[in-house]
C-alpha cells in the first residue's frame, strides 16, 4: 500500500523522489509525491533539486559500454529482414 500524508514519512518522500528524478514512477505514486510535495514544502522541493544534482553527477560519471563484436551485424540483420517484407 502506497502511503500518502499525512501518513508518509519524509523517508517515503524521498524514496518516491529518487524515483522521480530517473522517471521510474507510475501514476498512483506521482499523485503521493505531488502530495508530499504540498505536506514537505521546501523541504521537498530542495531534497528533488538535490536528487536531480546527484543524477546529472552520476550520468556524467558513467563510462558507455563497449558494444558486443557481433552487434553489427545483428543490426544489420534485422535491418535487412525488416526490408524484405512480409513473404
Amino acid at each position: 500500500m502506497l502511503l500518502t500524508p499525512p501518513d508518509m514519512q519524509f523517508d517515503d518522500f524521498q524514496h518516491l523522489a529518487r524515483l522521480y528524478v530517473v522517471g521510474a514512477l507510475d501514476e498512483e505514486e506521482m499523485i503521493a509525491l505531488e502530495q508530499g510535495r504540498r505536506t514537505f514544502g521546501h523541504r521537498a522541493d530542495d531534497y528533488i533539486a538535490e536528487c536531480r544534482k546527484l543524477e546529472s553527477i552520476f550520468a556524467l560519471s558513467l563510462t558507455p559500454k563497449k558494444p558486443d563484436s557481433d552487434a553489427k551485424a545483428k543490426l544489420l540483420s534485422k535491418i535487412l529482414k525488416g526490408n524484405r517484407g512480409p513473404n
